[in-house]
């Protein structure tokens, strides 16, 4: 199931007396989501909870023989629910009239980029508190730290996360006929991934370089790489967003919204100041925990 990474939705309600505060929170705002972007997104129209049905039972992907004048097998998945309640979370941000009356745009663009960061930032961890939550049984293993030189003999650099320990994880997930198709990393451990001699070799001879920020940095054996400070140092996540070759509904999961993304501008007359407030109501969610693996014993710092 090939699944889109989507971005919020957004509302500006209540944001026209200042709507270029509104504007700037979300340009502030959409470029920082990493990990939430693995979640394709479900409005929930109506009542408090979402229910999700996930596959169960046979992951085989062909058919078998059948003898001649035998009944046809007939093919039947039983399937399980999983429910969810949306919670809210925002946060409130003041500006004195003064500074936007004399455009004092500095001031302004700090505070809002810290509520905006402030924001992403919760969202991105959610999503990776359920990722984590969510691992399937018997998909955790410590890393063993080795890769496979040029010369065929196998090194161990302490702390890092090895290609050997990179297919493992890969070949996990493809045993559930998954199609892995992302990495989550923490700057620290990226840093010993890149470290590598076959990645730093390929960063020398003609591949990307430059300065690593959040966000994707590129791939590793057709598999994206996204780095965030969300993602605990010491840990890393390899995973299927809900590719997978028996053609089963098996995707990673969810992003439950109730409320959007909602901006409000309030003029506090008593302080004499405006008060852009950001709330939004929402609950990730992982439906099949097969499709995620998690490799412990990694450099923490």
């Amino acid at each position: 199931m090939s699944l889109f990474k989507d971005a919020l939705s957004w509302v500006d309600t209540g944001a026209i007396a200042y709507p270029a505060l509104h504007k700037k929170i979300l340009e502030l705002t959409m470029p920082a989501l990493v990990v939430k972007k693995l979640f394709p997104e479900f409005p929930l129209v109506a009542g408090k909870t979402a229910t999700f049905v996930k596959q169960a039972g046979d992951r085989a992907a062909a058919l078998s023989e059948i003898a001649e004048g035998s009944e046809i097998m007939m093919d039947y998945t039983p399937y399980t629910t999983i429910t969810v309640t949306p919670y809210k979370k925002g946060a409130r941000q003041r500006i004195s009239r003064e500074n936007i009356e004399d455009l004092y745009i500095p001031i302004i663009e700090d505070q809002l980029r810290r509520l905006a960061r402030r924001m992403a930032f919760t969202i991105d961890k959610d999503c990776q508190l359920v990722i984590d939550a969510g691992v399937g049984a018997g998909n955790t293993f410590a890393a063993t730290n080795k890769s496979l030189g040029a010369t065929g003999i196998e090194f161990t650099i302490a702390g890092g996360l090895g290609t050997k320990d990179i297919l493992k994880a890969k070949a996990i997930i493809e045993s559930y006929n998954l199609i892995p198709d992302t990495i989550l990393l923490n700057p620290v451990n990226s840093r010993d991934v890149m470290y590598l001699p076959q990645f730093s070799l390929w960063a020398q001879y003609g591949g990307e370089t430059g300065i690593l920020q959040s966000g994707k940095i590129g791939q590793i054996f057709g598999m994206d790489v996204l780095i965030s400070t969300v993602i605990p140092a010491g840990t890393a996540y390899i995973l299927s967003t809900g590719q997978n070759l028996s053609a089963a509904y098996s995707p990673l999961g969810f992003f439950v919204i109730k409320r959007p993304l909602l901006t409000d501008v309030d003029i506090k007359k008593e302080f004499d100041c405006v008060e852009v407030s950001l709330t939004t109501r929402y609950a990730p969610v992982v439906t099949y925990g097969e499709a995620i693996c998690k490799v412990t014993g990694l450099a923490a710092s």
